[in-house]
């Protein structure tokens, strides 16, 4: 018989040096690819980010412009009225000259014509003249109180007569500027009438009251040649009509104190304030937010050499003697040039921006017209350099004002 030895198979593993060597790989393998992601991630948030802001600021940018175009609209910023000209007689005369030598005969004539020429250059002296009841020549002290947000729940604001007369106000503030538009909201076109009758203490009868409805606000001018007087007040309901049809010639007003005959009165419909500005990062229309990360608005007056030109000359901040225009200073206003500062949300962990002047190149500079725009001091604070921003500018011309530009 014969024996059988049993052959012993050893089973071996992974020893524990190596068993450490693979976990130092599995390791380093991790933070690499932890790394690589991290990298990308922060890459993508930032892309994203900027992304954004570029929506945000070209969103707030188009908002702002939109209603901006349409500052002084309703105004009565041009007079309508053409001068009244003495109508030459469509006729023809004949004249005798039976009897008179030819020198006679050609006295008469050149006495005709001379008559004829003097009536054509008075007409054409009183076209050249013309009437002007701009509004922009207004300058009153005057004041009404008016629903400017078109809010019936919140009070109404009272307002000065030559404020509701300019169609921009830009104002400083700690965020940049604030703009302030006006406008009215006839559809009508404010076009003016001729004042026929007044009768204290609120009738004002007019050669037509141009669809006015109750609760307009009306505006009255004068000839700016004489005066610069102008008054505001608002039409009552003279009828329960609303469009005063059934009495076309003649309105009711709260007061018609300062109306004389020959005055032009506009109605304006209601008229509208506007105003934009930033807080808390975020762009307000009348105090509520609207656009958020907007950091910054910078507005400018775009002025022309003289009140009748339609050229800008120069930008002017509004600080010093353009905080408040005067009358000959705002009727120089013909564009505004606006900055909007978007920012993107991520804190960085660096500095990744610097103002206009650093050494910086492309969009790590936060300029402004060329400028540095100085984010230190705004909501954004002191870590202002550790975020991105993208910069959006335009001009927008006040197309209102330039349309009444030939009569200033």
């Amino acid at each position: 018989m014969k024996k059988t030895t049993n052959n012993i198979f050893h089973q071996a593993g992974f020893s524990l040096v190596e068993l450490m060597v693979g976990l130092v790989i599995g390791l380093v393998a991790t933070v690499v690819i932890m790394q690589t992601f991290a990298s990308f991630e922060g890459t993508k948030r930032s892309t994203t980010g900027i992304a954004d802001a570029q929506t945000n600021g070209s969103i707030a940018l188009f908002t702002i412009q939109r209603e901006l175009q349409s500052a002084g609209y309703g105004m009565p910023l041009m007079s309508g009225t053409m001068p009244t000209i003495d109508v030459l007689p469509n006729e023809m005369t004949f004249e005798d000259y039976t009897g008179k030598t030819e020198a006679e005969i050609l006295t008469a004539q050149a006495a005709l014509l001379a008559a004829y020429e003097a009536k054509v250059a008075a007409g054409a002296v009183k076209v050249q003249a013309g009437e002007v009841f701009s509004a922009l020549r207004c300058d009153s002290t005057s004041t009404l109180a008016l629903d400017l947000d078109g809010d019936p729940t919140t009070a109404d604001v009272t307002i000065g007569l030559n404020a509701l007369v300019t169609p921009v106000t830009i104002t400083d503030g700690v965020n940049g500027d604030s703009i302030a538009i006006r406008y009215g909201t006839t559809t009508r076109g404010a076009l003016p009438t001729a004042v026929t009758n007044v009768t204290p203490p609120n009738f004002v009868g007019v050669r037509n009251n141009m669809g006015c409805r109750a609760g307009d606000v009306v505006l009255v001018t004068k000839e700016v040649k004489s005066s610069t007087a102008c008054v505001a007040t608002k039409l009552t309901a003279a009828t329960t009509n609303a469009l005063l049809e059934a009495t076309p010639n003649e309105i009711n007003v709260l007061s018609n104190s300062g109306m004389a005959v020959g005055d032009r009165l506009a109605c304006l419909g209601q008229v509208r304030q506007i105003t934009f500005d930033v807080n808390g990062n975020q762009l307000r229309r009348n105090n509520t937010p609207v656009i958020s990360d907007i950091v910054n608005l910078q507005a400018q007056y775009g002025v022309s050499a003289t009140i009748n030109s339609e050229i800008v000359a120069e930008w002017r901040d509004a600080t010093g003697a353009w905080a408040t225009p005067n009358v000959a200073n705002r009727n120089r206003i013909k564009a505004v040039r606006l900055a909007v500062v978007a920012r993107n949300s991520l804190l960085e962990k660096e500095v990744v921006s610097q103002a206009c002047t650093g050494t910086a190149t492309g969009p790590a500079r936060v300029c402004a017209w060329g400028a540095d725009v100085n984010l230190a001091g705004t909501d954004v604070g002191a870590d202002w350099n550790r975020y991105r921003y993208r910069v959006y500018e335009v001009v927008v011309p006040l197309r209102n004002i330039l349309a009444a530009t030939p009569q200033l």
